[in-house]
This record gives structure tokens, C-alpha cells and sequence, in this order.
């Protein structure tokens, strides 16, 4: 702050010098190039002070048009001498002058949130400074900015304001009063007279303004830069809203780290403690790098390496070596029945699995029962009969078999499946085929299916294909089966009659000496009589 004071003093030292032709053009160099840098240490402040991101760009952007501001009142009283170039690096005065309020506006409703994006309708705000400064660009044209005698800017350097002028001074003081009273009320810090500051600094610059355009000697002898005053006063305005938290900065460190109720210190390379928090004892001390120190009262302080030092910090650890020594016992203990948790596992495991196995040969049981009865009744049959017959009941016999264990396999796969996919179906029908193949039956089968089956349905027409088997088991000459996804057709020749077979989802005919079986696949409205 002291510098920055220093600098605004010999800056002003340097006006007086210019003002009464003392040091020749010297004094204005140097007072060019001391509020350059001024406002140059100021923007590079910014990148290192502001945490909000949209206020920290909004503020960067605001240090760039007051060096632009600088540069062109520069440029137009020390370097340019063609009258037409200096208007209208006058003209371009307006640039910062237009958009610094639109950033203050930005500032203000950015404050509070959390993203780093402005609405629509804050960007929309920038089409009024734009058109402003259009304006002002082309004040040759319309004059309606500022009106020159004669009517020319070109032989007459008098000049009055015009409309257009004060609808830019009231965008400019409509924006700083908006962004004031917005930052005022959004701001959570505590109120007391230092939030008062950033106000009583825009009244001041309004009563600037309206000292200056009244053309009062005295105002236009002592503080007659214009430019100059408003950058120093939009930075003073920033500046106090910074100071006082109504915009926040990256600074108190200090007074927080003190603060803080953790116990906490700083040290420097050599171990030397030169911050301490009100929380840490004046016995702690910093431990070499890579140790800790554990007291008797169970207090760890530990250290790390920081740019410039040490942190040290100290924390309660008794509550960790006790559990430490409690896991001890208890794992001594777990080690102690690890040999009957083993045992007890592998019984229960056993016991599981012989449970599991009893449940499924139940359900088996139930499922196939009758299948399974008709089996020992034909294998009685067999001790008695006569070769052919034999013959007949070991067809039977090896049917009813295979039909009990692919179906066996289908009831399990329907529990955990609804659709099969249509390997599964080829699976099912090829080992009926090989069954009846080796009854001697001559089988041919076609696939249409292009999708997933039901299993419900694959399990009924295994079922159907197993009823008819055993009605034709012992003149069935030829089978050819046909599957698509709507249909199974059979083709049989046999001289049983296989029209007791038909059902509501079954039909049967008989034609050129073949019995044609169909049934429609997928259940419920597809089933056709």
C-alpha cells in the first residue's frame, strides 16, 4: 500500500513539473511509464489474489482496458500531433470506458455462484457498449456525441455534449450503482464500516464526474486527468471490495493459520519454528525429515516437506494404538480357531452341497416319476419276453431314458432362463434324432429358427416329439421334423394312428400314406387347434 501511495505521489509530482514546463517532456514520460507499471503490478495482482474464476477473468480484463486507457492518453498528448488522429484516439477513450462498467456488472453477478459461466442474458448485456462505442466511432458522421463549432471537427477544436453523451454516462453510472449495491447485499461477510468503503468510493466518483463536466478552474487545475482519476478510482472501488471480503481474495493465511484448532506450525529449512497456531503447545518442536515424535500422552507430530520449510503438525494417536493392540488380540484369537472355522466350513459345505443334491434328485423325482416307474415296469417285462419283444421294450426303454435326461437338463435351464437361444434348441431335437436313429427310424430334421425360443415352448415340443416316438415305437419308418420360429411340422410314416395324439395345440392328418403333425410355436393367441 505504501508503494502504491509512493507511486501515485511522484506521478503527481510529475503533473506539477509538466504543468509549470519544468524538466521539459521528461516529467510526462516518466508519469506515463510509472501509472503503466502501476497498473501493470496491479493486473498481475489479480492472477494471484482472486479465487473466483469469472471474477478473476472479469478483473484481468478490467487491469487490460485501464494500460489500453493509459496507452491512449499517452499516444494523444506526447506522441501524436495530426489533429484528426488525435479525435480519434479520443474516440477510443470510450473503449475502456464503455466496457469496464459492463465487467463490474459481471463481477457483481458472479459473486455467489458457482460456475464459471455467464447466462445468455449477461452476455447479451455487452450488444449496449458495442452500440455505444459504434457511436462514438462515427460521432464524424452524426455528431451526436459531441457536436464541434463550425459543424467540422477540422477547423474548430470547441466542442459541446450532445444526447449520446449522457446515455453513455448513464450506462456507466447505471452500471457502477448496480454492481455496488449488488456486491453489497451479496455479500456473506459481516457488516460494519469497512463495507461502507467500496460505496462512499463510486459516490466519489460520480461527484467527480459531475465536478469535472461542470468545468470548475479549480477541478480541472488539480485534478484535470480524467483519465488517469477514473482508472485510480475503478481501482480503488475493486480494490476496497478486495480489502473487505466482499469479493474473495487469496489472502489472510496468516490470521487463519493461527486461528486454526488444529495444533499446526511452520518451520523454516532449518527446523526453526516461525508460525505457530494458538492450538499448538510452545513445546512442539519440528522432528528431522522422514520422522515422527510419539509422546507419552499418545501425541504424534509428524512433519513435511513445503517450498521454504516445514509443516509440522500434531495429533492424538492414542486412540489408534489401542485398536492396534486390540487387532493384535484379536487376530492372536483368530489364529487360535482358524482350524475350527476351516473344519466347520468344510461340514457345512458338505452338508450344502448333499442338501443341494438331495433337493434336485426330489425335484426330479417329482418331475419324471412316472417316466422313471414306467422304466422299471418295462424292465420287468423284459425277464419273460421273447426276443422281439426284448427288443421292443429296450426301444422303449432307451426313449423314456433320453427323454429323462434331456428334459431333466430343459427344467433346469427354464428356471434360470426365459428365452433359450437356438443352440440349445438344436441341442434338444439332435438328441432325439440320434435316439430314434438308433431305434432303427430313418430322421432327417430342418432348421428355420432365426431368434430365441421360449423355453416353456422348447420344453413342449420335446415333449411332443417324445409322445410321439412312443406311439409309433415299433413301426415308425421314417421321421422328418421341420422348426421355425413359429412352427414345428412333423412328417412320420407308421401304421399306428396317431390322431389320438391331437390336442388344442396339436394337429394331425393323414395324407399320402404320412401323418402330418403341426403345432404352432409361442403359446397363448399363437396355439392353433
Amino acid at each position: 500500500m505504501i508503494f502504491v501511495f509512493a507511486v501515485i505521489a511522484a506521478t503527481y509530482s510529475c503533473r506539477m513539473l509538466a504543468k509549470f514546463d519544468i524538466g521539459g517532456v521528461y516529467p510526462s514520460y516518466i508519469r506515463a511509464a510509472l501509472y503503466l507499471l502501476l497498473f501493470s503490478l496491479w493486473g498481475f495482482s489479480i492472477d494471484r489474489r482472486i479465487i473466483h474464476k469469472q471474477t478473476q477473468h472479469c478483473l484481468r480484463l478490467t487491469a487490460l482496458l485501464m494500460l489500453i486507457w493509459l496507452i491512449l492518453r499517452t499516444l494523444k498528448y506526447e506522441f501524436v500531433t495530426d489533429t484528426t488522429a488525435a479525435r480519434y484516439i479520443w474516440y477510443l477513450y470510450y473503449l475502456p470506458m464503455l466496457f469496464i462498467p459492463l465487467l463490474s456488472v459481471y463481477i457483481a453477478l458472479s459473486l455467489g455462484r458457482y460456475d464459471n459461466r455467464l447466462t445468455g442474458k449477461s452476455v447479451a448485456m455487452a450488444i449496449i457498449p458495442t452500440l455505444l462505442f459504434a457511436a462514438v466511432m462515427t460521432n464524424d458522421l452524426h455528431q451526436q456525441m459531441f457536436a464541434f463549432g463550425g459543424g467540422s471537427p477540422e477547423f474548430s477544436g470547441e466542442y459541446s455534449y450532445r444526447p449520446l453523451y449522457f446515455v453513455c454516462l448513464g450506462w456507466m453510472i447505471a452500471c457502477m450503482a448496480f454492481s455496488l449495491v449488488r456486491l453489497f447485499k451479496k455479500s456473506r461477510v459481516a457488516g460494519g464500516k469497512k463495507r461502507m468503503v467500496p460505496l462512499i468510493m463510486g459516490c466519489v466518483a460520480v461527484l467527480y464526474s459531475v465536478l469535472y463536466l461542470s468545468g470548475i478552474p479549480a477541478v480541472r487545475w488539480w485534478l484535470g486527468d480524467m483519465n488517469v482519476t477514473f482508472c485510480l478510482l475503478y481501482a480503488s472501488i475493486y480494490e476496497s471490495c478486495i480489502r473487505c471480503r466482499m469479493i474473495q481474495s487469496n489472502t489472510g493465511y496468516i490470521e487463519l493459520f493461527e486461528a486454526t484448532t488444529l495444533a499446526a506450525c511452520i518451520a523454516d529449512n532449518e527446523g526453526n519454528i516461525v508460525l505457530r497456531s494458538r492450538a499448538a503447545g510452545d513445546d512442539m518442536v519440528c522432528p528431522p525429515e522422514g520422522q515422527k515424535i510419539i509422546r507419552p500422552d499418545g501425541m504424534r507430530i509428524s512433519s513435511a516437506r513445503i517450498s521454504g520449510g516445514y509443516a509440522v503438525w500434531m495429533d492424538n494417536v492414542r486412540p489408534l494404538t489401542e485398536l492396534r493392540e486390540k487387532l493384535s488380540e484379536n487376530k492372536a484369537e483368530m489364529e487360535k480357531n482358524k482350524k475350527k472355522l476351516q473344519d466347520a466350513y468344510l461340514v457345512r459345505k458338505k452338508l450344502h452341497e448333499l442338501t443341494e443334491k438331495n433337493r434336485i434328485y426330489d425335484e426330479l423325482e417329482a418331475r419324471n416319476g412316472k417316466q422313471t416307474d414306467r422304466m422299471r415296469q418295462l424292465l420287468g417285462q423284459c425277464e419273460n419276453a421273447s426276443p422281439a419283444e426284448t427288443k421292443s421294450l429296450l426301444k422303449r426303454i432307451f426313449l423314456l431314458g433320453t427323454y429323462v435326461k434331456r428334459s431333466a437338463n430343459l427344467y433346469f435351464l427354464s428356471r434360470e432362463y426365459e428365452f433359450l437361444p437356438q443352440q440349445e434348441l438344436r441341442l434338444t431335437v439332435d438328441e432325439a434324432v440320434r435316439a430314434l436313429t438308433a431305434c432303427g427310424t430313418e430322421c432327417g430334421v430342418i432348421y428355420r429358427t432365426t431368434k430365441p425360443m421360449r423355453s416353456d415352448e422348447v420344453v413342449r415340443i420335446f415333449g411332443l416329439l417324445k409322445i410321439v416316438a412312443e406311439a409309433t415305437v415299433d413301426d415308425l419308418r421314417s421321421l422328418f421334423i421341420s422348426v421355425s420360429d413359429s412352427e414345428m411340422a412333423l412328417s412320420a410314416e407308421c401304421f399306428s394312428d396317431l390322431s389320438r395324439i391331437a390336442t388344442d395345440e396339436v394337429t394331425v392328418c393323414f395324407e399320402d400314406g404320412l401323418w402330418l403333425i403341426r403345432t404352432r410355436i409361442g403359446g397363448g393367441e399363437n396355439a392353433q387347434a
